[in-house]
């Protein structure tokens, strides 16, 4: 009992249409919040430090990417870095209205650190675009360095850092962003 060869002609382009890629959005599972994430975004997530950030910052990039593979997911968690980077940037400039002289020096110190940590994204792009994994690796690696130092004149003045919160997602997606690099 075989089925119809009508039937097999179904299940063939069915079969076909999911390895091209075309059923991925009617796949997808759905997050919290309505975000669609992909399986196979979030089966590469899953190899990650933080599956959940990845999953949550890289999946809203992968109608862009017609394969997700391992380099497509890079690319989409190093974008979203990049996206968090620059909001860390306006966050700074608006808690900065708000503060004390010695927390807009501090603040000001962690808008240069983030306008760095943009450059070398930049470069961990044009690196993973080439497929040169040990740059991509030492500019992801520079740009946790800079934003880590925003916290280092907040400690030496013994006050709060505001920008605590966005220092702690952009460690976890950096962190992702590297261990996405050793896997291309």
């Amino acid at each position: 009992m075989g089925l119809a060869h009508g039937q097999r002609l179904v299940l063939l382009a069915a079969v076909a249409l999911l390895s091209a890629g075309f059923l991925q959005p009617a796949l997808a599972k759905k997050k919290r919040g309505g975000a669609v994430v992909l399986p196979q975004v979030a089966g590469i997530c899953s190899h990650t430090p933080f599956p959940d950030v990845c999953k949550s910052t890289a999946g809203r990039h992968a109608s862009k990417y017609p394969v997700i593979d391992n380099v497509a997911v890079l690319n989409m968690q190093v974008e979203a870095f990049a996206k968090r980077t620059n909001q860390a940037r306006k966050h700074v400039t608006k808690v900065t209205r708000r503060t004390t002289p010695q927390q807009t020096q501090a603040l000001s110190f962690c808008d240069t650190m983030y306008m760095n940590t943009q450059d070398t994204i930049g470069a961990a792009q044009r690196a993973i675009a080439f497929k040169d994994k040990a740059t991509a690796k030492i500019m992801l690696q520079l740009a946790v360095q800079d934003f880590e130092s925003c916290d280092r004149p907040f400690k030496q003045a013994g006050i709060r850092n505001p920008m605590e919160k966005f220092d702690s997602v952009l460690n976890q997606m950096a962190s992702n962003c590297m261990t996405l690099a050793n896997m291309i």
